[in-house]
C-alpha cells in the first residue's frame, strides 16, 4: 500500500481512482485486501480475488454516482463497502447450496417408491451375487470397489504379476456378470 502524500484529500484519491492511477488503485487495495482475506470469511484464495475485482468495480460505481459523501474518512467508506460485499458474497453462496440441498432433496428417491423398490431389489442382486463368489474373488473386488487401488498395488499387496491380477480380476467380473444372469433368469 502506498500512503498518500500530506494534505493529500479523499476527494483526490477518489478522483486518483476514477481516473485509473495505479498508486490510488494500490492504496485502495491496500485497505480492501486485508478485509476480503480476514479469516472469518473462510475465503479460497480465487473467490478473494474475485470479490476484491467485484469491490473495486463497485466503488467505481458509487464513486461515480457521487455516493462517497466524505461524512466518514475514505478508509473507513472502502473497508465497509468491502465488508458488506464479503457478507453479501456469503449469504449468495449460502442461499445457493441451500436452493441445491432443496433441489436434491426433491429429486430424493426415497420420494418416489418406485424408484427406491428398484434400488433396493438392485442392491439385493447385487449382495447375493457378490455373496455367491469364491472369497478370492471377493477379495479382488473389495480392493478394487473399497479400497480403490490399482492393479499395480494390487499386485504389490497380494505378491503376483501385474497381469495376473488383471486376468483374476476380469475372471471373478465374468463369475459376477454370470452369476447376475442366472439370478434373473437369464434377463439383462
Amino acid at each position: 500500500m502506498i500512503e498518500r502524500a500530506p494534505g493529500a484529500t479523499d476527494s483526490a484519491l477518489v478522483e486518483a481512482f476514477l481516473i485509473g492511477e495505479p498508486e490510488a488503485v494500490r492504496t485502495l487495495d491496500g485497505w480492501i485486501v486485508p478485509v476480503v482475506r480476514h479469516r472469518a470469511w473462510r475465503l479460497g484464495e480465487a473467490a478473494v480475488e474475485d470479490l476484491v475485482q467485484e469491490i473495486r468495480f463497485k466503488l467505481l460505481k458509487l464513486f461515480e454516482a457521487g455516493a462517497f459523501r466524505g461524512n466518514s474518512s475514505l478508509k473507513t467508506y472502502v473497508q465497509s463497502t468491502a465488508k458488506y460485499t464479503c457478507l453479501d458474497a456469503i449469504r449468495r453462496a449460502r442461499v445457493r447450496r441451500a436452493e441445491e440441498l432443496t433441489e436434491e432433496h426433491r429429486s430424493s428417491p426415497r420420494d418416489q417408491p418406485d424408484v427406491e423398490l428398484e434400488r433396493t431389489e438392485s442392491l439385493r442382486l447385487c449382495y447375493r451375487v457378490l455373496s455367491s463368489l469364491p472369497e478370492a474373488c471377493r477379495r479382488l473386488l473389495r480392493l478394487v470397489l473399497e479400497r480403490e487401488m490399482s492393479y499395480e498395488s494390487m499386485a504389490e499387496e497380494l505378491g503376483v504379476a501385474m497381469g495376473t491380477v488383471k486376468s483374476r480380476l476380469a475372471r471373478c467380473r465374468d463369475r459376477a456378470v454370470a452369476l447376475r444372469a442366472e439370478f434373473l433368469g437369464g434377463r439383462r
